[in-house]
C-alpha cells in the first residue's frame, strides 16, 4: 500500500509553539503523569480519527518499524 498524505494536507505541514513556561511545567511532571497524558492523548486521537485515518496510521507505524 502506498501511503500518501491527503491531498488537502499536501505541502502544508504543521507547527506548534511551546513557551518556556510550558516546558518548565512539563519538566516538573512525574513519569506517571507523563505516561497518563500519553495514554489519554492516544485514546483521544483514536476516537477522532476516521477508519481510513486509523488504517493509514497503522500502516505508517508498520513502515516505521520496518525501516528501523
Amino acid at each position: 500500500m502506498d501511503i500518501k498524505p491527503k491531498l488537502e494536507n499536501a505541502n502544508i505541514g504543521f507547527h506548534y509553539t511551546v513557551t518556556d513556561e510550558q516546558i518548565a511545567a512539563h519538566q516538573k511532571k512525574s513519569v506517571e503523569e507523563i505516561l497518563m497524558w500519553i495514554e489519554e492523548t492516544s485514546k483521544f486521537i483514536y476516537e477522532v480519527q476516521t477508519p481510513e485515518e486509523r488504517l493509514r496510521t497503522k500502516f505508517a507505524k508498520q513502515f516505521n518499524n520496518d525501516a528501523s
